[in-house]
């Protein structure tokens, strides 16, 4: 009686370990700090709002990347499963359908290109009555980009519309692109925001000025929120939860009541960059001298610029051979992001945006003095 008794008691302790669920799904979003598409993942993982949407016991990390090309390694490897980017390295990202299939799923910001397509000169270059003159001036010179970027992608259209023969064409990280401009060893370059802003001369340090925008080459900017087909497909609840957070996120940051506590948040990633250049970056009228007020809209799903833009890109790097075959049919899929959208009971601001715009404010607006 004793020994039945005792197994009993055995068998009463291992109730709570044969009920205990399994462990912890976790999954990795590869997100750059240093770019203004990425403020809204800092965004999500400040105010935890993916712990609202996706199943109980998943667990999110994210890893930040000073550049998108980075994320993509990861995502090829299997090392992150949701990625933040721009367009160009997003193409070339979904065109390896051989090492991981890759779905574009919703839009995070889109501008006229002022964002990462920017032509930066150095300080004492000349002004330029026009972007005829600036061309013009650019041949010869030294010039940068971080190579398989949405900037280099601007620079390879400016360079075939204006027909510029750069003396270098150097492929520099946006760090390393900052430091040439301060010790002058730099004429001109294309980057993104906040660095562009921090070292450009209208809140920042004032080493280089902005010449040129995303028009003077027909190059808007958009940045794409992608995920590996195989996690959509094993972890749909995920993935839809993953995507009504982003959605959250991206209507907290278009509110201009929530603008100060934006920064705030992405101050704590950004790390070395003042306030005042993080705020100017996003929220700020780039170039000063622009007519159109506009400094980006977010669509969040695929409007008809976006779905342009996307098409536009692959064949530009088919051409330039930096791509040896364009992403297969398909790889735009933006029907979750629908279905999330409608669920949330959000509705569209116009047919072109969906959930609305940031008008850039003078440099004067911004509420950062350091």
């Amino acid at each position: 009686m004793r020994s039945w008794r005792r197994v009993v008691a055995i068998l009463a302790l291992l109730v709570p370990v044969i009920s205990t669920p399994a462990l912890a799904e976790k999954f990795v979003v590869g997100y750059q700090p240093y770019d203004t598409i990425s403020y809204q993942a800092i965004v999500n993982q400040e105010l935890g709002l993916w712990k609202k949407y996706v199943p109980a016991g998943t667990e999110i990390e994210f890893q930040g990347a000073l550049q998108g090309t980075v994320i993509a390694n990861d995502m090829l490897a299997g090392k992150a499963q949701i990625g933040y980017m721009s367009i160009m390295p997003a193409t070339i990202l979904s065109s390896k359908p051989e090492l991981a299939e890759i779905k574009m799923v919703a839009t995070l910001g889109m501008s006229e290109g002022t964002r990462c397509a920017i032509v930066l000169v150095r300080k004492d270059a000349p002004q330029f009555k026009n972007t005829q003159e600036l061309a013009a001036w650019m041949n010869g010179k030294i010039v940068a980009a971080p190579k398989g970027s949405a900037s280099d992608q601007y620079l390879l259209k400016f360079f075939a519309k204006y027909n510029v023969k750069p003396k270098e064409y150097l492929n520099q990280s946006i760090e390393v692109i900052a430091t040439n401009f301060r010790i002058g060893k730099l004429d001109a370059a294309s980057l993104w925001e906040p660095t562009l802003s921090r070292i450009a001369s209208d809140v920042g340090e004032g080493y280089s000025r902005i010449a040129a925008d995303g028009r003077a080459a027909d190059n808007p900017d958009l940045g794409m929120l992608v995920m590996r087909k195989d996690f959509i497909d094993k972890y749909p609840a995920v993935a839809k939860g993953y995507l009504r957070a982003e959605l959250e996120a991206q209507r907290y940051l278009l509110n201009p009541a929530n603008w100060q506590s934006v920064i705030e948040m992405v101050s704590k990633h950004a790390v070395g960059v003042p306030k005042r250049v993080l705020w100017y970056s996003i929220y700020g009228k780039v170039p000063a001298y622009a007519t159109d007020p506009v400094r980006e809209w977010k669509s969040f799903y695929f409007n008809e610029r976006e779905r342009k833009n996307i098409a536009e890109v692959a064949p530009l790097l088919l051409n330039a051979k930096v791509i040896r075959a364009v992403p297969p049919a398909g790889t735009m899929d933006d029907s979750l992001a629908r279905q999330v959208f409608k669920e949330a009971g959000y509705k569209p601001v116009s047919d072109k945006v969906t959930l609305g715009v940031i008008n850039g404010a003078p440099a004067s607006a911004c509420p950062f003095k350091d």
